[in-house]
């Protein structure tokens, strides 16, 4: 109860203080149906609850205070009323979180409901621990709340995490429950870094290569190639696709960089064979000594056909083409 309120009545008034009925009208001075006094004038508490409440109490109350006895002392405080709204649907739960989530961090997020009376709060449950705690705070305004809350430990699994919490509220012949949802939005350092060489096996020495990097971050990535040599790595290219004229075999690796951390690919190796060029030149040099040595081949036996006498046999003629090709 308000201090103004209890300065109206006199010290006569206070000592018969367990007479005193304390209840709210509607209208300025209309009549009301009974409701129970929860109360407690000594405590400086005017609380009165409300049952089965309907679209019909939708009005504006007083406070008024009476002492029983003989009709003696009365009070209305006309000068500040109270509109009380009635609406069918429940009001709908707030799920608090921190902003700017990050991974490793330890958060606690509550979910929280309006409870215009504190006698029958709320059932809240959500999809985090289903024991959490339920408690009713008093607000600074008068109001209250019920909450429940709980800490955990962000990982990036939590990015894209549902969490939905219920309020039920109890109400003559049954309840009425409101539902609200909100997404995670966790950043973390890259994860599951990898990259991949196209084409890929043996390529031709001179041959365009193209290297390309994934991860998956939050926020996204930057990408850094490196190749390894004797004297250690050495930076080769930013982005996350790198481009080359392979001329020999060598490894290259990426890092995926945020401002959270970073990840190396594993290395890939880029596995070179001769040039095209080359290759076309070798096929026409054995090519053309093949021809060279058919027709000497074929000249030899020609001439030696030609020498031998008329009445020597086949047999003859096939032993000295084969000892003249030896």
């Amino acid at each position: 109860m308000k201090e103004d309120y209890v300065s109206l009545m006199s010290k006569n008034v206070l000592r018969v203080i367990m007479l005193l009925s304390v209840f709210f009208l509607p209208g300025v001075l209309g009549d009301c149906d009974l409701v129970e006094i929860t109360g407690n004038l000594r405590q400086r508490n005017c609380t009165t609850v409300f049952s089965d409440i309907n679209k019909s109490q939708k009005n504006r109350y007083f406070l008024r205070i009476e002492n029983g006895e003989n009709g003696g002392y009365k009070s209305t405080a006309c000068s500040t009323p109270l509109q009380i709204t009635v609406q069918d649907s429940p009001w709908s739960p707030s799920i608090n979180i921190p902003a700017d989530l990050k991974e490793h961090q330890s958060v606690t997020i509550s979910c929280s409901a309006l409870t215009p009376c504190p006698h029958s709060p709320p059932e809240l449950t959500w999809n985090l621990q289903q024991d959490s705690h339920r408690q009713t705070e008093n607000n600074t305004e008068g109001t209250f709340t019920t909450k429940i809350q709980e800490t955990i430990t962000l990982s990036d699994t939590h990015d894209g995490y549902n969490i939905s919490c219920s309020a039920t509220y109890p109400v003559n012949g049954g309840n009425k429950t409101a539902e609200t949802e909100v997404t995670l939005s966790v950043s973390y350092a890259p994860r599951n870094t990898s990259a991949s060489i196209s084409p890929s096996g043996l390529v031709s020495a001179g041959s365009w290569v193209e290297l390309s990097c994934s991860s998956r971050a939050k926020p996204p990535a930057s990408f850094t190639w490196f190749r390894n040599s004797k004297h250690g790595a050495i930076k080769v290219s930013v982005g996350q696709v790198y481009s080359f004229n392979a001329t020999e075999g060598e490894e290259y690796y990426c890092v995926a960089t945020n401002n959270l951390g970073h990840q190396k690919s594993s290395v890939i190796l880029t596995r070179t064979g001769g040039s095209r060029i080359s290759v076309c030149i070798t096929m026409k040099i054995l090519g053309i000594l093949t021809l060279c040595g058919a027709f000497i081949i074929f000249e030899s036996w020609f001439k030696l056909s030609n020498k031998l006498p008329k009445h020597t046999n086949e047999a003859d003629v096939d032993r000295v083409i084969e000892v003249q090709v030896t």
